[in-house]
């Protein structure tokens, strides 16, 4: 049986190390994509980015016009680590709040892109732009949730935006807690700066109460990606094998679950002679327990969705057939013990504090085909002698038209603005997050890709393309993952347990009526509300 200790705040814990999130949302279309069955495809893009850049291309904001006389801008921020590191103002690690080891620093040229960001934003506003930082080791209940709670009794604070995680903030929306950020006089929510499918899949009754996008990091961090050993591949002439590498199969559509699970199976190696399969040993495939949520969502399954519904509000989407028999294919490979590890069954052992460690120090040292984390799990492989590439969480089936990437709703943080902001502050508000949005894709955006590519010490053109034409175009997030209706969240998690193969059915049906009264709860919740 798994053990289904979260590794969640380690994986959160590693990405903070070298960098939050490695690239800017792709300035292309979304790939109108859609399984066929009851997943919310990606969603297509709608706006035309032209319209909010100048004649030389650059991003411009809307704003009121005004200036603001020196006032201070607040963020309140979190994070799971004991030092912290900003992804709202350049570190300034002489400080004691960024006490952070020299070799876990934000990339130098990553930080001075957000105190330029944070330059232009103060320089055109004359504001003065700070943050308030919340250490927030439990998701989503945690010191962040307290905060704001003990805030919105007061109804009154010394920030105009928080910055929780995304399951925290999912569960203070319901509370009547944020403005709605379509409602917002001058806010430019359909700006690129914002993740539109993000925003289509998280709106209800016409309100958005949260979002991601480019001004912040951490949430492209948390977007799942597989990487791979190119040099294993290539060592065991796999190429010749298959017909092709992971990245032509990616490109010719049959980068499927089946297609990965096979090449799993390639390697299954007792190196150490203990008698057990480990993080020691040769193995084809090494995650852990949140694999469940990545490959689920990556098939183009989902807990629930809008897309489709008649009034636009989701329904569950959990159970289908075609459901079912991905959650077959899903089972098969994190219940093979001979050629699949997970993390999470290697707590206590190692002398390490988080066993992710473990099984990312056997992939560095070339004993893992696959390595399912996020897009900035490359970063963290040092000196890996092997080459290592990145493509994206593999489809269902052949007939999934494009791949989806998720936004881990534990790990990414996402932006909300208190009911509390008082009316007077809100041009301010909405002036400073257009102009920031738009110098984070002016600033920032060249910077995540080529600066972090370099650093992944990529060896060819393939991973760029795979993350502007496959891993980012479908990138976004569960609406019934992130909500947490009815625990169906934790039902994945548990679907990897070896006595629930095959009962997936059974398993969902138990918590159905629940999911569906929690999923009408929040309907209602954001029905009443109001800015």
């Amino acid at each position: 049986m798994k053990i289904r200790k979260s590794l969640r705040v380690c994986c959160l814990a590693l990405v903070f190390l070298l960098c939050f999130g490695i690239f800017a949302a792709c300035d292309q279309e979304e790939a109108g994509n859609s399984s066929g069955s009851s997943s919310g495809g990606t969603s297509e893009q709608t706006v035309s980015y032209g319209e909010f850049q100048d004649q030389n291309g650059n991003y411009v904001a809307q704003t009121t016009g005004k200036t603001y006389g020196g006032a201070t801008f607040t963020f309140l921020v979190c994070t799971v680590n004991k030092t912290y590191q900003s992804e709202i103002v350049k570190n300034d690690y002489n400080l004691p709040q960024y006490q952070t080891a020299e070799g876990d620093r934000m990339l130098s040229t990553l930080n001075d892109a957000l105190g330029e960001r944070v330059d232009v934003v103060e320089e055109q506003l004359d504001v003065v732009i700070e943050e308030d930082y919340v250490a927030d080791d439990s998701r989503p209940s945690g010191a962040m949730s307290q905060r704001i709670l003990q805030d919105s009794l007061a109804f009154t604070s010394n920030y105009q935006v928080v910055v929780p995680c995304l399951l925290t903030t999912a569960l203070l929306s319901q509370q009547n807690i944020f403005l709605d950020l379509n409602a917002i006089p001058g806010l430019q929510m359909d700006a690129p700066w914002w993740d539109q499918s993000f925003n289509k899949e998280m709106t209800l009754d016409n309100k958005l109460f949260f979002t991601i996008g480019d001004i912040g990091l951490v949430n492209k961090s948390a977007t799942a990606a597989i990487t791979w050993n190119k040099s294993l591949y290539e060592r065991n002439d796999l190429a010749t094998k298959y017909g092709g590498t992971p990245y032509d199969f990616v490109r010719d559509g049959t980068w499927t679950l089946d297609l990965a699970y096979q090449m799993t199976c390639e390697f299954g190696v007792d190196l150490n002679n203990d008698g057990t399969i480990n993080y020691e040993d040769l193995v084809g495939w090494e995650g852990q327990l949140d694999d469940m949520w990545s490959l689920f969502y990556g098939s183009g399954a989902r807990i629930a969705s809008a897309a489709g519904t008649a009034d636009g509000y989701p329904v569950l989407t959990m159970y289908s057939e075609r459901n079912a028999a991905v959650m077959e294919k899903i089972q098969t490979l994190v219940q093979d013990p001979t050629h699949y590890l997970s993390a999470n069954d290697f707590f206590g052992q190692g002398g390490v504090q988080w066993p992710s460690i473990l099984t990312q120090n056997n992939f560095i040292a070339g004993n893992a085909l696959f390595f399912n984390g996020d897009m900035t799990f490359p970063l963290l492989l040092g000196d890996m002698e092997d080459d290592y590439g990145l493509v994206p969480v593999p489809k269902g089936d052949v007939e999934q038209d494009g791949y989806y990437s998720l936004v881990n709703p534990w790990s990414a943080t996402c932006f909300a603005v208190p009911r509390w902001v008082p009316a007077d502050q809100r041009d301010m508000l909405a002036d400073v997050l257009n102009v920031m949005g738009a110098a984070s894709k002016n600033l920032l955006a060249p910077v995540f890709l080529e600066q972090c590519l370099e650093t992944m010490k990529s060896r060819d053109d393939d991973m760029k393309d795979m993350i502007d034409n496959y891993i980012l175009p479908g990138r976004s997030a569960d609406i019934g993952l992130v909500f947490q209706w009815g625990g169906l969240d934790a039902l994945l998690h548990d679907m990897s347990q070896d006595a629930n193969k095959g009962q997936f059915a059974s398993v969902y049906q138990a918590k159905e009526s629940a999911a569906q009264a929690a999923l009408d709860e929040t309907v209602n919740a954001f029905k009443q509300a109001e800015n």
